[in-house]
C-alpha cells in the first residue's frame, strides 16, 4: 500500500466518526503510560492504589480485557501506535538501540534505528484535515533528526530523563521548562494543559507519553509514605510502594489533561 493510499484510509476513518455523528470532527488526545501493569489500576480490579481517574475514563468508554500487544516493549509499540503498521513491516523490533547479544543461542535481527521519515503518521494523515497536532514526553523513536517535529507534529515537547524533579530535561530548543521541585509528570500535565487550551477554537490531536511508570523508580515522597502506611494499616506486603505512587501520579496526569 503507498503512502498516499495509507493517508487517505487513516483520514477516511476519522472522519467518518465525525459524519456518524453529524459533528465537528472530535478532538483525540491519546495517553501512552510506559510499562503500566493491567492489574495496577482500579477499572481491572487493583483496590490498593487509588486511580480515580482513570477508572472513571473506563467506565464511560471502552475496556479492552482481550487484547495483545504484537511488540510489547517500547519502542515497537510507539512504532505501531504512530504508523498504524505491524511493528515487523517497518523493522522496529525491539527498543531502539536494541539489545543484541552475539552468546544468546536465539538470536533477535537487527531493529530500524528510527521511524523512517517517509511512514505516514497519524499527526501527518490528521493534519491535512485541519488539526492541530501536539506531542509530549518521551518518544524513543530515533534521535536527531527523527523528532516528533518533522513527523507531523506542530507543538512538541520532547523530554528526557528519570521522574524526580531535577534530573529530566526538556530537548526542544527553547522549550517550556519546569518549575522548581516539578515531578515530571505534573509538568507534562502542565504542557498538556497549556496545548489543549491554545488549541480550543480548532480540532487538535495530542499525544502524552509519560516515561512513568518506567524504571529507574521515582516518585514523590508524600505519595510513597501513603502507600507505605496503607500497606501497614492492611498488614500487606507491598514491594514497591514508589511504583505504587508512581501509578498515582499518572492518575493524577490523566485527571488534569481531562
Amino acid at each position: 500500500m503507498s503512502r498516499s493510499q495509507i493517508r487517505s484510509c487513516i483520514v477516511a476513518l476519522f472522519l467518518s466518526f465525525s459524519l456518524c455523528r453529524g459533528a465537528e470532527p472530535p478532538n483525540i488526545i491519546l495517553i501512552f503510560i510506559d510499562d503500566m501493569g493491567w492489574k495496577d489500576i482500579g477499572c481491572y480490579g487493583n483496590t490498593f492504589i487509588d486511580t480515580p481517574h482513570i477508572d472513571q475514563l473506563a467506565a464511560d468508554g471502552m475496556r479492552f480485557t482481550d487484547f495483545y500487544a504484537a511488540g510489547a516493549v517500547c519502542s515497537p509499540t510507539r512504532c505501531a501506535l504512530q504508523s498504524g503498521q505491524n511493528q515487523a513491516r517497518i523493522g522496529i523490533t525491539a527498543h531502539i538501540p536494541g539489545h543484541w547479544r552475539p552468546f544468546e543461542r536465539v538470536l533477535t535481527p537487527l531493529t530500524t534505528m528510527a521511524l523512517p521519515l517517509d511512514t505516514v503518521t497519524v499527526a501527518e494523515s490528521l493534519k491535512t484535515v485541519g488539526y492541530s497536532t501536539g506531542y509530549v514526553g518521551k518518544w524513543h523513536l530515533g534521535g536527531s533528526g527523527f523528532e516528533p517535529s518533522v513527523q507531523g507534529y506542530d507543538f512538541t515537547s520532547v523530554i528526557s530523563g528519570p521522574h524526580l524533579p531535577g534530573r529530566y530535561r526538556v530537548l526542544d530548543k527553547g522549550g517550556a521548562q519546569p518549575r522548581q521541585g516539578q515531578y515530571r509528570t505534573d509538568f507534562e500535565a502542565d504542557l498538556c494543559v497549556d496545548f489543549i487550551q491554545e488549541n480550543a477554537e480548532r480540532p487538535f490531536f495530542l499525544m502524552v507519553s509519560p516515561f512513568a511508570v518506567h524504571i529507574p523508580l521515582g516518585a514523590m515522597s508524600q505519595k510513597v509514605e501513603k502507600y507505605k502506611r496503607r500497606a501497614a494499616e492492611r498488614d500487606q506486603d507491598l514491594p514497591h510502594p514508589v511504583y505504587a505512587a508512581m501509578v498515582e501520579h499518572c492518575d493524577d496526569m490523566v485527571g488534569r489533561i481531562l
